[in-house]
């Protein structure tokens, strides 16, 4: 049998991370008897980072994230407790798709956007947790992008990372090949540029141009190489003609 944490009611199942003070673990509520859901504790006995962190998960207690369970005090320490979501890492899947599957790949964006939103009522500390690799996962049998929330000690809590792990994402999602519509190759490079700010914003601009962009997905996957060559030539000559007007 694995540790026992809250005097024997979780049983630790995996440690995820580990450093001087800080340890985050999968565990499961023993009590629970056959409704093991996995959940990670995030337990710091390091006392800044009790100072730091405590009063940021008990903003948390009133609501405003619905990964969030509890947080319990130990024995010089406390853990605070969010459930846990196994699946494939959001990056390694968009790698495993095709490149010219815009298809499949907006749809994950798609997703991965809808399940943000959520992140945007959070400190941003939280935030970036959720966000980075490899912490937001692809469930493939529920069809859904889940975050785990790592919370490590000092994690930033810079609202300009949040946007800036967004657009990685998305710069994943939506690689260069033949058939990537322009308004979704565009659309990674406005976030990281501030031509969209706040995460409300970038979620908002996607659902108005992702129907736009799967219709010009599919213009170009009818058209010949020819056609794809002229398009790519008046492509680069608007390109030029912009960078004369901004010198």
């Amino acid at each position: 049998m694995g540790i026992l944490l809250d005097n024997g009611k979780y049983q630790v199942l995996e440690n995820l991370f580990s450093e001087s003070g800080y340890t985050a673990s999968v565990c499961i509520d023993i009590e629970a008897k056959s409704n093991y859901k996995p959940l990670v504790f995030n337990i710091y006995s390091d006392p800044s980072y009790i100072s730091a962190y405590l009063p940021l998960y008990y903003r948390l207690i009133s609501g405003g994230c619905s990964y969030f369970k509890r947080i319990i005090s130990g024995d010089g320490c406390i853990m605070a407790v969010f459930s846990y979501h196994k699946g494939i890492p959001l990056t390694d899947y968009l790698k495993s798709l095709p490149r010219d599957d815009f298809e499949a790949r907006a749809r994950a964006a798609g997703l991965f956007l809808d399940a943000a939103l959520e992140l945007d009522m959070l400190p941003p500390a939280l935030a970036v947790s959720a966000l980075s690799p490899p912490n937001t996962v692809y469930d493939i049998r529920e069809n859904v992008v889940y975050f785990n929330f790592l919370v490590k000690p000092f994690t930033s809590s810079d609202e300009k990372d949040i946007l800036t792990l967004l657009s990685d994402y998305l710069e994943n999602a939506f690689v260069k090949n033949r058939y990537l519509p322009e308004l979704a190759s565009d659309f990674p490079a406005r976030l990281k540029d501030g031509r969209i700010s706040g995460l409300v914003a970038v979620c908002s601009e996607w659902r108005r141009i992702s129907a736009g962009a799967l219709e010009e997905y599919n213009r170009y996957k009818e058209e010949s190489f020819l056609g794809y060559v002229k398009r790519k030539s008046k492509s680069r000559l608007k390109t030029r003609l912009k960078l004369k007007e901004n010198d």
